[in-house]
């Protein structure tokens, strides 16, 4: 039996035993939403149980942002946007909204997956900067938690 399996961006086809043992089972997805944008927009102004993103923003003087890495595909270039406008709108300055790409023990981020992650109006704007947990020089210790995890 020939399958293609959900790997990179075309998959990846392998070959499994066609022997009545090995069956393909397929996801069942949650509807899409009719009008993604919308929707973000209204979960980050009016999100339940707490003020929108612009008046929790009012006041600060920085905010960070942390998304995936190019290994973890997220629809970042439709949500950054609209989190960085909601920031912006509390009064934060562009230049003090940083980006974080949590590279986790992956390499950094190359110019053009920064450009697939982020688009380049966010780059543009906003400082960014890719994890690089191996250099430990460039790490803090902040402590633990109140549940002992450091």
């Amino acid at each position: 039996m020939q399958v293609t399996l959900a790997y990179g961006k075309t998959g990846a086809p392998v070959t499994l035993p066609d022997d009545g043992r090995t069956q393909v089972l397929e996801p069942r997805f949650a509807p899409a939403l009719g009008d993604a944008r919308a929707a973000i927009t209204e979960a980050v102004t009016h999100p339940i149980g707490c003020g929108g993103l612009h008046e929790l923003a009012r006041g600060k003087r920085s905010a960070a942002i942390s998304v995936c890495d190019i290994t973890r595909p997220a629809p970042n270039k439709l949500v950054l946007p609209i989190v960085t406008a909601a920031l912006e709108a509390g009064g934060i300055a562009p230049e003090h909204i940083t980006i974080l790409i949590a590279t986790g023990l992956h390499r950094e981020a190359t110019d053009a997956e920064l450009d697939e992650i982020l688009g380049p109006e966010i780059r543009a704007k906003h400082p960014v900067y890719s994890h690089r947990a191996k250099e430990l020089d460039e790490q803090a210790y902040l402590g633990d938690t109140k549940g002992g995890t450091p």
